[in-house]
């Protein structure tokens, strides 16, 4: 009898979908999740309900695939994290496939804000954000990436990034924000300098345009380089710091600024003076 080629043997890979969809006065209509992914709901005194999503798997590499979803009825509030920072590792064939599909009627209001995503070396991601959004409606969004572990001498790792957003308000493509990267980057101004982690903040909203400049002003710290610019009720911001901790921080800070409430409780650790 010839013993199996162990390297010929497919890795197991790790597959998760879970979603909900809230109805107007914080109602659960309907709940899915299955795989890696859970979804838990904690009870507290916040203004705005939040949902919490979870990575059983304990992390992702190639091959592995995530899957989000929300849909908010009319009237609708909700705040989304995650409950910790996910890992993408070392990928030993193929992307981890992370996407979320986002969708809010009249007059929701939803925050997006997942906890940091961490790259390894060698890893390789493929993420996307799909929002479809009533005209009248709001959305905070925020998303941050550390390029290696600091702890582990991973300075200038090896890893491929695709990194999207898509957002349609009332049918209408307002933006399609998409970064492509093969890292480590040269170490150019131009690009990512001496950073290794950076983050993307937008807001939908019709008064977007009111709140850049108190946004900019949460945002101005020692050791972290942004940018604001707002436009026909919507604002993007750019993060970049070679301190993934002072990037959190002032994040943090500045999403508190901009939703004018405090953050979900699994982003506490992070509410610290930058």
């Amino acid at each position: 009898m010839t013993a199996p080629d162990p390297t010929a043997i497919s890795p197991q890979r790790s597959h998760g979908r879970a979603g909900l969809v809230m109805g107007a006065g914080g109602r659960l209509a309907d709940l899915h999740q299955s795989g890696c992914a859970k979804l838990f709901l904690p009870r507290g005194h916040a203004p705005m309900p939040e949902a919490v999503f979870v990575n059983t798997a304990g992390g992702l590499t190639g091959g592995d695939t995530l899957h989000s979803a929300v849909t908010l009825a009319p009237g609708a509030t909700l705040a989304c994290t995650t409950q910790a920072a996910e890992r993408v590792y070392r990928s030993a064939g193929g992307a981890a496939r992370v996407d979320a599909q986002l969708t809010l009627g009249a007059g929701a209001s939803l925050a997006w804000l997942p906890q940091e995503t961490i790259l390894f070396d060698r890893s390789a991601l493929e993420r996307r954000v799909t929002v479809e959004m009533a005209e009248d409606a709001e959305l905070v969004l925020a998303e941050m990436l550390t390029l290696g572990r600091a702890a582990m001498g991973e300075h200038a790792i090896s890893a491929a990034l695709t990194d999207g957003r898509v957002i349609r308000r009332g049918g209408r493509l307002i933006t399609h924000d998409v970064q492509r990267a093969a890292l480590p980057l040269p170490a150019d101004p131009a690009l990512l300098g001496d950073a290794t982690a950076l983050a993307t903040l937008i807001l939908v909203a019709p008064d977007a345009e009111d709140r850049a400049a108190p946004l900019r002003a949460a945002l101005n710290a020692d050791g972290v380089a942004a940018a604001v610019s707002a436009w026909e009720g919507r604002l993007m911001a750019r993060l970049l710091s070679p301190a993934p901790h002072r990037l959190r921080a002032v994040l943090a800070r500045g999403l508190a600024t901009l939703r004018g409430a405090g953050l979900p409780r699994a982003w506490a650790s992070q509410q610290e003076v930058a």
